[in-house]
């Protein structure tokens, strides 16, 4: 579509090829129905709604849908041919969350360490001249291309905790730094 479609929203993750030529035409393009909503699987939703969409170079996300039953909300089972889709349950005054919504936002959690820790790479490049700046420059770098090289379906709940973990002791590590540069 090139310049016609500003915004492609690809079921499950396009081609490279898909990605880098929307990117091309300056455009975004996100990623939709990896998996649908509503499975009982928290680590699935983490990994792909989180740091997958990083790591293939998609823009963002879209899921369908936050709750959609094809009866009674509370029986996931009661059509002869669909499940419900309930990301959480709704209430009188809010709703009760599901395990696979919490893995939902872990990976949403997991893109905004992640994107701080990019934010501050790049601001920290720019304004820090001392070699030693440099150095843990350079290795929060390296950092994020081992992130970025990972087979994410390998990894279990604790690994994308210690993921996220580390990508906060970066994060910490160049503010000093970056701090330290700004107050001389």
């Amino acid at each position: 579509m090139g310049e016609l479609l500003d915004l492609p929203i690809y079921n499950g993750i396009p081609p490279r090829s898909t990605i880098e030529k929307v990117h091309r035409f300056g455009h975004r393009i996100w990623n939709y129905g990896n998996p649908q909503c509503g499975l009982e699987e928290p680590l699935t939703y983490r990994r792909n709604y989180g740091l997958l969409l990083w790591q293939k170079g998609l823009d963002g996300t879209c899921d369908y849908a936050y709750q959609h039953a094809f009866g009674d909300i509370w029986d996931d089972f009661d059509h002869p041919k669909y499940r419900d889709h309930v990301m959480a349950y709704p209430t009188i005054d809010g709703v009760i969350p599901t395990i696979q919504w919490e893995g939902f936002r872990e990976g949403v959690d997991d893109i905004r360490y992640l994107t701080t820790l990019i934010k501050i790479i790049h601001s920290s490049q720019t304004a820090i001249n001392k070699p030693c700046y440099k150095i843990e420059v350079k290795e929060a770098k390296e950092f994020l291309k081992k992130i970025k090289a990972l087979n994410l379906n390998n990894l279990s709940a604790n690994d994308f905790q210690e993921i996220r973990w580390k990508i906060a002791q970066k994060i910490i590590e160049l503010q000093k730094i970056y701090g330290e540069s700004n107050q001389k």
